[in-house]
């Protein structure tokens, strides 16, 4: 399926945020789990702040970007954190449509900085 550059960029940009968020929370426990177990104090610490430091520094950033990308895709609250196919019934909550061609393009023009609405 033929994508538009910067469709692809808003498609594929989320769907590799969503993967980014999952492995972060898996990484947050995985952490926890880690200086839950350690055998040292420094070890304990060290994990310890990493797992915070994922928890209230990058995670936030992450899961803003995710749901900026998805706004601009056409997702709505409760979509937003899933992954995205564009093969099958995904396209009816999406801001693309597909020609005769078969191939996307954006239901109104993208512009950098804006975010996808209906306007209907």
């Amino acid at each position: 399926m033929q994508l538009p550059r910067n469709l692809m960029d808003i498609y594929f940009g989320y769907n590799f945020r969503v993967g980014d968020v999952k492995g972060a929370k898996e990484g947050i426990a995985e952490f926890e789990q880690i200086a839950q177990n350690a055998t040292s104090d420094e070890e304990r610490e060290r994990y310890a702040q990493a797992a915070k430091q994922l928890r209230t520094e990058i995670l936030p950033q992450m899961e803003k970007e995710m749901e900026q990308l998805g706004k601009q895709l056409g997702l709505k609250g409760g979509q937003i954190g899933k992954t995205v196919d564009l093969d099958g019934d995904a396209l009816s909550h999406l801001a693309v449509k597909k020609d005769q061609l078969k191939g996307l393009s954006m239901i109104t023009p993208y512009e950098t900085g804006s975010f996808y609405h209906n306007k209907a």
